[in-house]
């Protein structure tokens, strides 16, 4: 995967987990979840089973996007760090500088 897409992707992911929309409709899932499990009968393991393999599905694409965002952070902070301003040259640091003009 190169920068570009972690950067586009990353930028989504934290807009998205920044989101107070998305936060809400995560928590509702959540709870929809666990009301569901709780709402299966003692003999309906396959159901729990079912319901409880979705919400693990559900936490890995979340923790995708937070690795996405962290990813996009650090390259970003990276990016910026590596860039040096090309305004403030300093001659006196060159070899072919000798003090004299």
């Amino acid at each position: 995967m190169n920068d570009d897409t972690i950067l586009a992707l990353g930028g989504f992911c934290k807009e998205l987990l920044g989101a107070e929309a998305f936060q809400a409709l995560v928590q509702m899932y959540s709870q929809q979840c666990a009301a569901d499990i709780l709402g299966t009968k003692p003999h309906e393991t396959k159901a729990r089973e079912q319901i409880y393999a979705s919400y693990m599905g559900f936490e890995g694409f979340l923790d995708l996007t937070k690795k996405f965002a962290e990813a996009f952070d650090n390259l970003h902070n990276d990016n910026q760090v590596a860039a040096p301003d090309q305004d403030n040259d300093d001659p006196s640091v060159h070899d072919i500088y000798d003090g004299k003009n």
